[in-house]
């Protein structure tokens, strides 16, 4: 799902798809710190196109990096301890923007459209 809203978090420019992936990492955090990207976009419903690219920008960002392949479940990604706590420090935020652009969670007459 391709998204043009860019959201700006502690400096950090993200999109919808990166939002998804953080609210999702911040969920299993700290019990798991490591996905597979095609769990990943499983997880937060992304083509896996999709999630590649939104998990590529957030080992830009530093808030992810790889972590080798797995036999089984392909590439892997982990989150690393500084990035662990950027994500706890801003979890308001990323659930609030998270909810905010989950349209599925709202009916037709509690949305406004343009």
């Amino acid at each position: 799902m391709q998204s043009n809203t860019i959201f700006t978090l502690d400096g950090a420019r993200l999109d919808k798809a990166e939002l998804d992936i953080l609210h999702f990492v911040d969920s299993w955090m700290p019990t798991f710190n490591r996905w597979s990207v095609t769990e990943i976009s499983h997880k937060c419903n992304l083509f896996t196109s999709d999630a590649t690219a939104a998990v590529d920008m957030l080992i830009l960002h530093g808030l992810m990096e790889n972590d080798g392949e797995d036999e089984l479940m392909g590439r892997m990604v982990q989150v690393p301890d500084i990035a662990q706590e950027w994500i706890a420090e801003n979890s308001e935020t990323i659930n609030s923007l998270y909810i905010m652009n989950d349209t599925e969670l709202f009916t037709e007459d509690e949305t406004a459209t343009a």
